[in-house]
């Protein structure tokens, strides 16, 4: 009977929380001396005008600000409320959570992330360049496939806060839904604006890269090329992308590419390109399952409530723990 009540007050502390107690003991061990250096490091800055040991010190240990944290990116509960259950100041929250975020980050799995996109996006090489090698037929599919590793790409949006005027700027014509400023900034696909975000996945589930946000709407095939990816993946890599990637080949024509061929204007598919359509669904679901592992963390799925600067973190951090999580699968499916 006891043991019962043991698992059921894991159960929901997973629930709550996304980790079991088993991993939030393990992140712990290893977010204790990451944050030790992070605070020396905050202390000896310079510019700093106190001396070291003097201010108020911290009113939740590290264990308690960890749970506050992943309170927060799971449930996205507001300030207010998490200061009311953990007995604090709602600005104390804020800074407690925020300033662990980045330390979280480093302790956690994380997928590489770069800072910022890039000015120029990648441009398509000359006519000089060689031409680029694309799947056309079933057998041709069948025979790539086991021989080279994979990564599925995917772009998504998250809702966000109405951009500030600045000083300057002239209001656009408002836009359909909530909230209404500038058109420019606002999604037509989703109706009100939003932070867009690529992820990179293997076809076992692991999230191998984040871009940086784009805080303006931005195709999906305008973010990867201004998302550093492709210079970072070697040559014999397989990209996977949707429809949103046509044109990949062109660009990145040393590259093995396979998207989905798209019906023609006026025109049908043949049944071969459908039941290959059909494999690379098969394929690219992948990347599906692991956004919905993301968004069951609040935090990336609902209205986006912080400063777009904090965007990053915050997903490379729910990144972190989608990895963790898959790890531990990994690990079990192996005994």
């Amino acid at each position: 009977m006891r043991l019962e009540k043991l698992k059921s007050r894991a159960r929901s502390f997973e629930r709550l929380v996304g980790l079991t107690p088993v991993e939030f003991d393990q992140l712990l061990i290893e977010l204790e001396p990451l944050w030790e250096q992070a605070h020396r490091r905050s202390l000896l800055r310079a510019g700093r005008a106190r001396r070291i040991g003097a201010g108020n010190t911290f009113k939740l240990d590290l264990s308690q600000r960890l749970l506050v944290t992943l309170l927060y990116l799971r449930q996205y509960f507001t300030m207010h409320v998490l200061g009311i259950l953990f007995d604090l100041d709602a600005a104390n929250v804020c800074r407690n959570i925020h300033g662990l975020l980045p330390v979280l980050e480093q302790a956690l799995p994380a997928p590489l992330r770069p800072r910022t996109l890039q000015a120029k996006p990648d441009e398509a090489p000359g006519k000089e360049a060689k031409k680029p090698r694309r799947i056309r037929s079933l057998d041709e599919f069948l025979e790539v496939f086991p021989e080279l590793t994979d990564v599925v790409v995917d772009g998504t949006e998250q809702p966000r806060g109405q951009p500030k005027v600045k000083k300057g700027q002239k209001l656009g014509k408002q836009a359909v839904g909530r909230p209404r400023d500038k058109k420019r900034f606002s999604s037509v696909k989703q109706g009100t604006h939003t932070l867009k975000t690529q992820v990179t996945v293997t076809p076992e589930g692991q999230i191998v890269h984040l871009s940086a946000t784009a805080s303006r709407p931005a195709h999906d095939m305008k973010v990867l090329r201004r998302s550093r990816l492709m210079t970072r993946l070697p040559r014999h890599v397989r990209v996977w992308g949707d429809r949103g990637y046509t044109g990949l080949e062109k660009v990145y024509p040393d590259w093995e590419t396979i998207v989905p061929t798209k019906r023609p204007k006026n025109g049908e598919l043949s049944e071969e390109q459908r039941e290959l359509n059909r494999l690379i669904s098969k394929v690219r679901i992948t990347v599906e399952n692991v956004m919905n592992r993301i968004k069951k963390f609040r935090a990336c799925q609902a209205f986006f409530r912080n400063q777009p600067s904090r965007h990053g973190v915050i997903w490379g951090c729910v990144a972190g723990l989608v990895n963790l999580r898959w790890q531990r699968r990994l690990h079990l499916s192996t005994l």
